[in-house]
């Protein structure tokens, strides 16, 4: 597997746009320290945060759905056992997906997925995409598609920062073209948390463990409905600013945290909609900043 630390810059370079004002990178700062601070400030932040949750959850969660399907493509896995797997990939250029790693789990580098655009009511014909980078420790992969390339309208914006409160959609693609939404709420970055040992034992038979990835930044995003499989790899995308905030990665329970008591604000948070403790509500993302520097890895490489 190809894995660097270094980063150069993008054959087919992303339009990135900024998000964020000065003001409002204060607020991003808040949030970081409301999931890990304690005392007032955490019951400040906490507040702050149930407020966005409860306004972002009142808003239909199919709003924004007709944008981010079309920054999407569904990514089709036949490993050695023969089983089909199916999630979804983000063009980051004419020619190279990111998803999610756990997504192509079973395929080594130089194998070949399938990958096709998502339309409303259509998906395009499959494009063979080789798989050229492997990372499980950041929970993400890159293809290369082999002939066919992207028209630029499929290839998103990237937020530069995350925005404390934002909304943001996600969509997933079945096979026969069905769309699934969800939508969540914008609530930090951290180092992954640590998860208990039975979600983690679980999780791992589908790739590499969460707690062995716990080192990596993470997007916490709060989800106004349970979710369920099928959205990894997919785009994160904030509504707003219309641009994608991370790669969807794991969703998980607060009862699946093995460490509760740091996230006082986002437990607080999802009480406000009277959600049970072991509800699948809490989506994890893979930040731009992490996939844009293994993106250049592989660019320099190709």
């Amino acid at each position: 597997m190809i894995y660097a630390e270094h980063i150069d810059t993008l054959k087919y370079e992303p339009i990135v746009v900024r998000a964020l004002s000065a003001s409002k990178r204060w607020l991003m700062l808040g949030a970081t320290v409301a999931l890990f601070g304690c005392g007032m400030s955490q019951t400040h932040q906490g507040k702050e945060l149930a407020i966005a949750y409860q306004n972002n959850s009142s808003i239909q969660p199919a709003e924004g759905k007709d944008v981010v399907i079309n920054y999407q493509v569904m990514v089709s896995v036949r490993p050695e056992d023969n089983k089909l797997i199916n999630g979804m990939g983000i063009p980051l250029n004419p020619e190279l997906i990111v998803t999610a790693d756990h997504v192509v789990d079973g395929l080594e580098v130089g194998d070949l997925a399938y990958v096709q655009l998502g339309r409303l009511g259509k998906l395009s014909q499959p494009m063979a995409a080789e798989v050229v980078l492997r990372s499980p420790q950041t929970d993400l992969a890159y293809l290369k598609l082999v002939e066919s390339r992207f028209e630029p309208a499929v290839v998103p914006k990237w937020c530069e920062d995350e925005q404390f409160g934002s909304r943001v959609a996600m969509s997933k693609l079945t096979p026969d073209s069905r769309v699934t939404t969800a939508s969540g709420t914008v609530s930090g970055i951290t180092k992954r948390p640590l998860m208990t040992e039975s979600f983690n034992a679980e999780a791992s038979k589908e790739g590499f463990p969460p707690n062995n990835m716990h080192s990596e930044p993470v997007s916490w995003i709060l989800l106004h409905q349970a979710m369920s499989g099928g959205f990894s790899g997919g785009a994160i995308y904030d509504v707003n600013n219309q641009c994608v905030v991370a790669v969807s990665s794991l969703i998980a329970s607060f009862n699946d945290l093995a460490e509760p008591d740091l996230y006082g604000s986002v437990y607080e948070a999802i009480k406000t909609k009277y959600w049970a403790d072991s509800s699948k509500v809490i989506a994890f993302g893979v930040p731009m900043q992490t996939v844009m520097k293994l993106a250049n890895t592989v660019t320099a490489k190709l």
